[in-house]
């Protein structure tokens, strides 16, 4: 048997041939409570009553109370009444309930059955008009503590009893009551939580918490579970350990504890949930085998109980990087875990990244504080998109550092030219206006090498491909298509022929201009001394003219990088939509500007532009700071130096969440951050096992209360959920399925499993939880009773 709550069918309406004596051929064959037994053993029952009409069948019980044996379907004590209820016009009007006792033994079965019995006795009622009132039903049994559980639909319903007196009292009746309704169709459903809803305390309307369930109302064992009417019975479950206190919890939490078998079969969860762990050959830690629950698995206790060690012994099994299992100095090496798949336990299991969200206590406000909102967006599904903004601020990083690169190329290309020569001597003036002569060269045509080259390769590819291209069988050319292809491939043909008669062309003027520059260079050799002084006088000249126009042109580029870094302005984001509610923005922040930072590392300069203090440490009127010497390498240098922050900003964008009503986390308390970091995370999450180590520290009751509860109650059916907790909200209200009690006394830390369904475990519960006492009480008090009975 499982050591956490589970869910188990229930059946607590089966009828035996008791029923006859009260109500003519109401039994259809023979009763046989074996047969019935083995039935119950075959769908897998675990509590069930058998429920005769105004009667009880002691003899059934005995029988079955005899035969019993550990692990068999738990019999609990059971009879339908019929009630009567008196109309405006002084008739009476009957529905049936069924009353199930908190008893299961012999002794008790008679003692009650001795009730009834003498009751009707003592009223001369004979069998087959037996009923009773309310207020018989609280005056025979009010010592006892029993369930009461009125048919909501079909034959003899609360309903219809009471429409024609007054519905109120049947729903004070029930609310005062621990109780459900049997027999449910949507439409009673509607009907009853209407009425219902009027009389609740405001705090509790609309809760969906009125208790409905199906038994099968079986007339033949032979038969079961069919009920009466000939139709397939559907089972119901409920979740806890098999025990009237789990019935109990039932009734009062029927959204997290009542379910049709089709819909437990749905939750059922066949994933790699981690199944138990082995604690054992520890100093530290006593034996012990604990056993987890798919849903939600909470571990509570004292200060320096073992919260922690074991919400981080559990991290370290499964191998994620994030446990803090190190910092208990403890070795947990023959400590063994085991997965729901796995047949033996082992030393550790091994998940995907997305399988698991592993938060650590004050893990989620340091999220906000380290800028780094990656597990939430890996948790979302949004890692594609992560990568995506990433690597858009990689591009833009990559933009600035080729910017970057050119200002320091343009700036060397700066330094050796206006460091070139700028001097024509008099001589050369001299000479060039000398009456000798030389023979100017013929300047050379354009190179066309590369050009034609790639033009060749073209199409020489055209000719090859066109030929493939036809006799591609995925292509499924027809004939008009192939004459097409064909007219195409003479078009190539002939622009083939058009190029080679070009190149020619241009290779002959090429040959031509070099061959008569030859030959002028050969007659300026036999020149005079005159003649030859000019035409070195003229080459210096067109030297100088060059090196001008290559420094203003330079200095043009200069200045127009200087002017794209002066405006260059960083300020990028990207948005990473996560739900309706929450965006992840990624974000570079203009905080310091590039040039500010370029200039900070150059001093003495007299001027505010970016190229003209370029100029100055070209001309060396200003000067880098703490170098020797104003070369292109420690300007490259200094400019990586002073950018360098601004360069990481674009590795480490901020992140932060905006909210649906225009707030962020950037202007947001740590709490308010807390909140909706978890509940973004639960609610988008793909993970299949989510740890939490006490979330309550940065939440507020508030939001407890009314969001994670909920939230973990509808999560905790998709998702295997461990949570460390001190908070008894969580614990009770999220209906936890599986509660570890940690303690340490002397040094020995101690684990148990508890059940919210067990009497002595709530007390155990109350006595580490401060407030448990009252959450327990408060969760039984669905209504406001006081007003009811006013």
């Amino acid at each position: 048997m499982n050591k956490y709550s589970d869910w188990f069918k229930i059946d607590l309406h089966i009828h035996t041939d008791k029923s006859n004596q009260v109500k003519s051929n109401d039994y259809d064959g023979a009763f046989d409570i074996a047969i019935l037994k083995q039935k119950l053993i075959d769908n897998d029952v675990k509590i069930f009553s058998l429920t005769d009409h105004n009667i009880i069948n002691v003899d059934a019980y005995e029988k079955y109370y005899e035969s019993y044996r550990e692990g068999d379907p738990k019999l609990y004590l059971g009879c339908e009444f019929d009630i009567k209820v008196k109309q405006s016009d002084g008739t009476f009007l009957t529905y049936h309930t069924l009353l199930i006792f908190n008893e299961k033994k012999i002794e008790k079965v008679r003692e009650i059955n001795d009730l009834v019995e003498n009751h009707f006795q003592m009223k001369g009622i004979p069998n087959n008009q037996r009923s009773l009132t309310e207020n018989e039903i609280f005056e025979l049994f009010s010592p006892y503590h029993f369930f009461y559980i009125p048919h909501a639909g079909g034959h003899k319903n609360i309903i219809e009893a009471y429409q024609g007196a007054d519905i109120k009292k049947a729903q004070e009746m029930v609310l005062l009551l621990e109780c459900a309704h049997e027999k449910v169709k949507e439409v009673h459903r509607i009907k009853h939580n209407k009425g219902f809803d009027k009389l609740k305390d405001p705090a509790f309307r609309d809760k969906e918490d009125e208790a409905f369930i199906n038994f099968s109302d079986n007339h033949c064992c032979a038969n079961y579970p069919t009920p009466k009417s000939g139709f397939a019975h559907e089972f119901y479950c409920i979740k806890g350990l098999p025990t009237f206190e789990s019935i109990r919890f039932a009734f009062i939490d029927p959204k997290s504890r009542i379910r049709k078998y089709s819909e437990v079969e749905v939750l059922q969860r066949f994933d790699n949930f981690i199944h138990s762990i082995e604690l054992k050959n520890n100093s530290k830690i006593e034996d012990k085998t604990l056993f987890f629950s798919p849903n939600l698995n909470v571990i509570i206790g004292g200060r320096s109980s073992g919260k922690s060690l074991l919400f981080n012994i559990l991290g370290y099994k499964i191998n994620n990087i994030k446990n803090k299992l190190s910092k208990y100095s403890i070795d947990v090496s023959e400590s063994n875990i085991k997965s729901f798949l796995d047949e033996d336990y082992k030393q550790s299991i091994s998940y995907n990244i997305n399988d698991i969200i592993y938060i650590n206590q004050g893990d989620i406000v340091n999220y906000f504080e380290n800028n780094s909102l990656k597990d939430l967006i890996n948790e979302s599904g949004k890692r594609e998109n992560y990568k995506e903004a990433n690597d858009f601020f990689k591009e833009k990083k990559n933009e600035l550092e080729d910017s970057i690169e050119e200002l320091v190329e343009l700036y060397g290309e700066l330094n050796d030219n206006i460091n070139s020569s700028f001097t024509l001597h008099n001589k050369d003036i001299e000479s060039i206006f000398d009456s000798s002569y030389f023979f100017k060269l013929i300047e050379a045509i354009e190179d066309k090498n590369i050009s034609f080259k790639n033009s060749n390769d073209i199409i020489s590819n055209l000719i090859e491909y066109i030929d493939k291209f036809k006799i591609n069988e995925n292509w499924n050319i027809t004939e008009d298509e192939l004459v097409l292809v064909e007219e195409f491939k003479l078009l190539v043909e002939s622009k083939k022929l058009f190029f080679e008669s070009k190149k020619d062309i241009h290779e002959s003027k090429t040959l031509f201009i070099d061959s008569i520059n030859s030959i002028i260079i050969k007659n300026n050799a036999t020149l005079d001394l005159r003649g030859r002084e000019k035409e070195s006088s003229n080459s210096r000249l067109l030297l100088l003219k060059n090196n001008i126009f290559e420094l203003f042109e330079v200095c043009n580029k200069v200045k127009k990088q200087c002017e794209k870094i002066e405006s260059y302005n960083y300020n990028f984001s990207k948005e990473i939509f996560i739900n309706d509610d929450v965006t992840v923005v990624l974000e570079v922040e203009n905080k310091e500007t590039v040039k500010q930072k370029i200039v900070e590392g150059i001093v003495n300069h007299t001027e505010n532009s970016l190229y003209q203090i370029l100029l100055q440490l070209s001309n060396k009127t200003a000067k880098i700071r703490n170098f020797p010497d104003n070369s292109i390498e420690n300007f490259r240098k200094k400019i990586s130096t002073q950018l360098k922050n601004i360069l990481d900003y674009f590795e480490n964008p901020i992140e932060y969440l905006k909210y649906s009503e225009d707030k962020t986390s950037k202007n947001n308390s740590p709490g308010y951050n807390s909140e909706k970091y978890l509940e973004t995370i639960l609610k988008n999450g793909n993970s299949k096992i989510v740890f939490i180590d006490q979330p309550e520290d940065n939440l507020g009751n508030k939001f407890i209360t009314e969001n994670l509860i909920n939230l973990l109650r509808e999560l905790k059916f998709k998702k295997q959920i461990f949570l460390v907790t001190h908070n008894p909200s969580i614990v009770v209200y999220g209906d936890a399925e599986n509660i570890i009690m940690c303690s340490n006394t002397e040094n020995i830390i101690k684990y148990e499993q508890l059940v919210l369904e067990n009497k002595e475990n709530q007390k155990e519960i109350c006595s580490v939880l401060d407030g448990g006492q009252y959450i327990f009480e408060q969760r039984a008090r669905k209504y406001n009773i006081k007003k009811l009975i006013q």
